[in-house]
């Protein structure tokens, strides 16, 4: 008895800072103890357990919106706590894996964007007791690049949590409101279509695959209120592909870039066209078509040859000789072509920046790769070493999954002593 007296006199701390879930069980700690309520008290007023209470002021459980309400009405909150719903939502929408889709929502999602996408601003916001303006946008942009490059730096294990609390709190509250006018809206929605491309690409380096899907869908969502068909596209032909290539899943890839390629043939610039290009190639290489694969390829480079500097979207800005020798190399690897696989290879790490560890790993372990599959375990090893001490610098499910395919390319020769040694390496390098 008086260990519970000391309990219910000294509760359990709690972190509002940590996340919207838990600044929301805070914020209901406090005022149910300012009108002198148990949690008892409070979930007889709001019919439910007072362990279910409980768990909520200790976030330990997701609030649904009636139960949000009902203890904004009994606490006397005045809409405090209803001000956390959108941010709950999306928090748990992150944080949680989704239930797996069928198959075709993916199809489902292309087939609308390609026959519904007008190019027409909608308005999502209904709060327009403080408008969204141009200050607030320029922020969200300034926030995107400073995420992708602390992503490109470090993969994402060590940044996900910290973007996805962004797009959680600040970003779905922003979207709540409305714009000024329809430039900042457009500005504002393909921004966060680029935010759940990102949270949706981090999903995937972390083996989220699913979640990544979700993510992607909510981009396409986004991008198409912002009148931005090209960005769809692109979420179709590169970011979705990409995906359906990680998983396996050729022909899905194959579909998605040829919906972005059909969808945007009359307003895609020429380095979009290119990457679009580049993953359709992609796909007809992993089924071993070569023939479509070089065609694809040489309509990539004759694409992005024609690119004239400055003039493509922000987004595609990536997308350089680099990024497609990279594309190229995979292609050529995947086609059995390793000669050409690691002069492409070669071209894309001469170029790829120094602050862009994932890639980097990505690319060195793919040359090794290729050196196995050409007969040199002993070269493949040693640069397979470089790929590992990259990989080290990072938290990338991606470049870890690049260095288990070069142990599979090393199997035939798993008795050479610096076969045995290489898989010690990484044991050792990588064993968190």
């Amino acid at each position: 008895m008086q260990e519970e007296a000391e309990v219910a006199q000294f509760p359990r701390p709690l972190s509002p800072q940590a996340s919207v879930r838990d600044a929301f069980g805070a914020a209901v700690r406090d005022l149910r103890v300012r009108r002198h309520l148990s949690q008892a008290d409070l979930g007889s007023l709001v019919f439910v357990s007072k362990d279910q209470i409980g768990k909520i002021e200790k976030a330990q459980r997701w609030p649904t919106a009636e139960l949000i309400a009902d203890l904004d009405r009994e606490l006397g909150a005045a809409g405090l706590l209803q001000a956390f719903e959108p941010g709950l939502r999306s928090q748990r929408r992150i944080a949680q894996p989704p239930l797996r889709r069928v198959e075709t929502t993916l199809e489902r999602a292309a087939l609308d964007w390609l026959t519904t996408s007008t190019g027409e601003v909608r308005i999502l916001g209904s709060r327009d007791d403080e408008a969204v303006d141009e200050e607030d946008v320029a922020a969200v942009v300034q926030q995107l690049a400073r995420f992708r490059e602390l992503d490109h730096q470090h993969g994402a294990g060590r940044t996900h949590q910290l973007v996805s609390g962004y797009v959680a709190v600040d970003l779905e509250h922003l979207l709540t409101r409305v714009p000024v006018d329809e430039a900042t809206a457009t500005k504002l929605y393909a921004t966060a279509a680029g935010f759940w491309e990102l949270v949706g690409y981090q999903a995937i380096d972390l083996g989220r695959d699913d979640h990544a899907r979700d993510c992607y869908l909510r981009a396409l969502e986004l991008t198409t209120a912002a009148g931005d068909r090209l960005y769809g596209g692109y979420l179709l032909a590169v970011s979705s592909a990409h995906l359906a290539l990680h998983g396996g899943d050729v022909d899905q890839a194959l579909r998605m870039a040829r919906t972005g390629l059909h969808g945007t043939s009359d307003i895609a610039d020429p380095t979009a066209r290119s990457a679009f290009e580049a993953v359709l190639a992609r796909g007809e290489a992993r089924r071993g078509d070569e023939k479509a694969a070089t065609k694809a390829l040489l309509r990539a480079e004759t694409q992005l040859a024609s690119a004239a500097p400055g003039n493509a979207p922000a987004w595609i800005g990536y997308f350089t000789p680099a990024y497609l020798a990279d594309e190229m190399a995979h292609c050529f690897h995947d086609l059995g072509h390793q000669v050409l696989a690691q002069e492409q290879a070669g071209e894309a790490l001469s170029q790829i920046a120094s602050g862009h560890v994932r890639r980097l790993a990505i690319d060195t372990a793919l040359m090794a790769s290729s050196l196995a599959r050409a007969g040199d375990p002993e070269q493949a090893c040693v640069v397979g070493r470089e790929a590992v001490d990259l990989a080290a610098q990072t938290s990338s499910a991606r470049s870890r999954h690049r260095i288990d395919g070069l142990r599979q390319d090393l199997v035939p020769y798993s008795d050479l002593k610096p076969v045995v040694e290489f898989g010690d390496y990484v044991r050792f390098a990588l064993s968190d």
